[in-house]
């Protein structure tokens, strides 16, 4: 069984490959380009305006497209739990979609509105919880929806430089793979697998100078899919050692917040944390290279990852 997860990394990441080489000058001819936040370091808007977006297809049709055909295959692993992470996937990647196209139109860094993001997240995070019957307990749809929402938008924030959110999303499904292996889940086992082959395909035109960016329509995604695959497999708290980067990406804009609305209340002046949120602006303002910042936060994600490893394999025997 364990070179059938060999071919299917092999043929989700050749066509990863494939479909990006096709479908990367069609988004230069129709003029796709990405629209860089004004706020963001003055660096982006120069180098980064002209590279095309929405480019998170490249990997998303790989992943629907082969898990599909296997699940066709072998019909038992065409499990509810397969479903919900699919399904997941599928309408943040419609909703990612749609929030770029309307970038892209706008010509503005302003898409679907935040509060409709949240909406979308909350209507899935029901579904799964009547889904799996949870009956009364409404902290479970609480949890759910904090996994469902935290994740789906911390790797949307960790999306803002070249290579970054899809260099740590592979160091985190590593753990997973281990986590699904060791618990004999095979039908999440073979997507992740799928997952990160079509996303190293991806990474070849994203890594720096990017060639392409996976948009909303990737990011979005990824979050939900991850945070649905902690859920579904009962590794949520995993999850701490599998995405900390996201995790720390997240907070530090929540914690850039607090600072500056409180700061001016208390102090009457604005005092910020960082020099910028999401955490890697602020490495960037600090001086480090984009490469640096990407390298050192996925070593960083890889280091957190065996942890995770570790603490599982030593739980598990």
């Amino acid at each position: 069984m364990n070179y059938c997860y060999l071919i299917l990394f092999t043929i989700s990441l050749s066509l990863s490959f494939i479909i990006g080489i096709f479908l990367i000058p069609i988004l230069k001819l129709i003029n796709v380009k990405q629209t860089i936040r004004e706020d963001g370091p003055s660096s982006h808007i120069t180098k980064k305006s002209s590279t095309p977006t929405i480019g998170g297809i490249i990997f998303l049709i790989p992943i629907f497209l082969i898990t599909l055909i296997f699940c066709g295959i072998k019909k038992e692993f065409f499990t509810l739990d397969l479903v919900v992470v699919l399904s997941t996937m599928l309408v943040l990647s419609i909703l990612g979609f749609t929030d770029d196209y309307l970038k892209v139109r706008k010509q503005h860094n302003k898409g679907i509105s935040g509060w409709s993001k949240l909406l979308i997240q909350l209507l899935l995070s029901i579904s799964i919880f009547y889904l799996y019957k949870e009956g009364n307990n409404y902290l479970y749809l609480a949890w759910y929806f904090f996994i469902i929402s935290g994740a789906s938008n911390s790797y949307n924030l960790t999306d803002g430089l070249d290579g970054l959110v899809g260099s740590v999303t592979l160091a985190g499904l590593c753990g997973f793979i281990v986590l699904l292996y060791s618990t004999g889940r095979f039908e999440l086992l073979a997507f992740s697998i799928i997952f990160s082959g079509a996303l190293l395909g991806f990474l070849y035109f994203n890594r720096y100078p990017a060639k392409v960016f996976m948009g909303d329509t990737g990011s979005l995604a990824i979050g939900g899919a991850i945070g649905t695959l902690a859920i579904v497999s009962k590794a949520d708290l995993f999850l701490i050692c599998f995405a900390t980067i996201p995790i720390l990406e997240a907070l530090s804009v929540i914690l850039q917040v607090l600072s500056f609305k409180y700061s001016k209340r208390f102090l009457g002046k604005d005092k910020r944390l960082f020099k910028m949120a999401p955490l890697h602006h602020h490495f960037e303002l600090i001086g480090w290279k984009e490469t640096d910042v990407v390298k050192k936060f996925f070593v960083f994600q890889i280091i957190c990852s065996l942890i995770g490893i570790i603490i599982l394999l030593k739980n598990h025997f």
